[in-house]
Formats: C-alpha cells, sequence, structure tokens
C-alpha cells in the first residue's frame, strides 16, 4: 500500500523562518563588516579677507591719512579725514601779478588695491575778508575768485588749465582761475589729461600754483579766497 505523506502549515512556517533567521543573520555580517571602513577630510583652512584702500597725502613734514590716524588704524565706514595742507600756500598781502606761490603734495596708495578711481574735486570759490585785512576790504567778493590766477600739474603735463604735452607754466595765466576750477569741478583719470590710477605703494606729485592776476583793481584789496580740494580714491 502506498503512503502519502502531508506537511502541516506550522511546519511549512517554521522551516520559512528558519531560512529568514539565516538571510538576517548573513546581512547583518555584511553591514558590520562594511561599517568598519570610513574616510573624511576637514577643510579647516577656509578663509576669506578684504583688501585696503587707504590715501596718504604729504607736504613735507606734514603728513594726511584717509583714515584719520596714520598708517594703518581702524578704518570707519567713510574713510575720510580732514588734512590742513593749504594748496593755495595761504600766504598774506599779494599784489596784482606778483610772486607765485607754488606747493606740492604727494599722493600715494598705502592699501593693498590698485586703484581704479583718482579725482581731484573742486568745491565752490568764495571770498571774504583776509585775517589781516583790519577791516579795509574790497567789495569784488563774487568776482574775487576769478582774479586769482591758477593751476595744477604733473610732471610734464597741466591737469588746470588742461595740457597734456607741456607743463604748467611756472607763472599761471587766466587761462585757469579758481572760479574756472569750481566750474570744472572734478578732475579724474579719464580727464584728458587725466589723473594716474596708483598702485598700492606708488604715489604722484602735483604742483599747485597760484597768484592775483593783473586785472584785479580796488575792489579787491583784502579779500582773501577759498575753496575746498578733495581727493579721491577708489
Amino acid at each position: 500500500m502506498i503512503k502519502f505523506k502531508f506537511k502541516t502549515a506550522s511546519a511549512r512556517f517554521g522551516a520559512l523562518a528558519t531560512a529568514g533567521l539565516a538571510v538576517v543573520a548573513l546581512s547583518t555580517t555584511a553591514m558590520t563588516s562594511l561599517a568598519g571602513f570610513s574616510a573624511q577630510i576637514v577643510n579647516n583652512a577656509n578663509t576669506f579677507s578684504a583688501g585696503t584702500m587707504q590715501l596718504e597725502e604729504s607736504q613735507g613734514v606734514t603728513n594726511c591719512f584717509s583714515t584719520g590716524s596714520g598708517l594703518g588704524g581702524t578704518v570707519t565706514s567713510a574713510n575720510s579725514a580732514n588734512c590742513a595742507i593749504n594748496k593755495l600756500v595761504g600766504t598774506l598781502d599779494q599784489l596784482p601779478s606778483g610772486t607765485p606761490l607754488t606747493t606740492t603734495v604727494t599722493m600715494k596708495n598705502t592699501g593693498n588695491v590698485t586703484a581704479s578711481l583718482e579725482s581731484l574735486v573742486f568745491s565752490a570759490c568764495s571770498a571774504a575778508a583776509a585775517s589781516n585785512a583790519n577791516g579795509y576790504v574790497g567789495s569784488d567778493t563774487t568776482g574775487f575768485c576769478g582774479k586769482v590766477d591758477f593751476s595744477v600739474g604733473i610732471a610734464g603735463k597741466c591737469l588746470y588749465p588742461a595740457s597734456a604735452t607741456v607743463a604748467c607754466p611756472s607763472v599761471p595765466t587766466s587761462a585757469g582761475t579758481l572760479a574756472g576750477a569750481a566750474t570744472l569741478g572734478t578732475i579724474d583719470q579719464n580727464s584728458s589729461p587725466g589723473m594716474v590710477l596708483l598702485a598700492p605703494g606708488a604715489s604722484q606729485a602735483y604742483t599747485f600754483t597760484a597768484m592775483l592776476d593783473s586785472s584785479a583793481t580796488n575792489a579787491d584789496q583784502g579779500l582773501a579766497a577759498s575753496m575746498t580740494m578733495t581727493w579721491n580714491q577708489a
């Protein structure tokens, strides 16, 4: 007689569970083996820094810095400071067609960034009583600035009044006056001739000359002209 053997459901479940446990065990062993390998790179030298832009104006033993605190120092958001260098010299008691007053200042880029802008800005010119006028003051306060002949030059060129081929004359003429400079407003690197763009550590000398024109009259006696001039570098 032929006998048939049947496996119960519980037996089949047991076999499947045993097989499943075996697979899990193998998988766990493989994962444990792989987790034993690792690699890492730490970038701990990442930095980012800004350049420095500082401007120095010097005349003899006088030095002025845009920070207002000497070479280096704390830089404010304005990076601007007043300077007492008098580019009109300031000598009192000038006469028509008298002695030209000349001074040379040197501008230096003391930062570490090459400038892309250099400019000299002339403010409006005004006239009032000179400090030693003693109450004897001419009436031509509106016209006096136009009678102060004025020039600004660099080696071989005159920036104002403009001449790209020759230096400013040693004796200024009425071709350039304080009133004319105020009307011009600005000289920069794009002017013709233009100012010199300064690399870090580079400098440029500028010569300023002023003289009372021969056209001055008694109405110009005892007057003094004033004009703010501002250097810019960026």
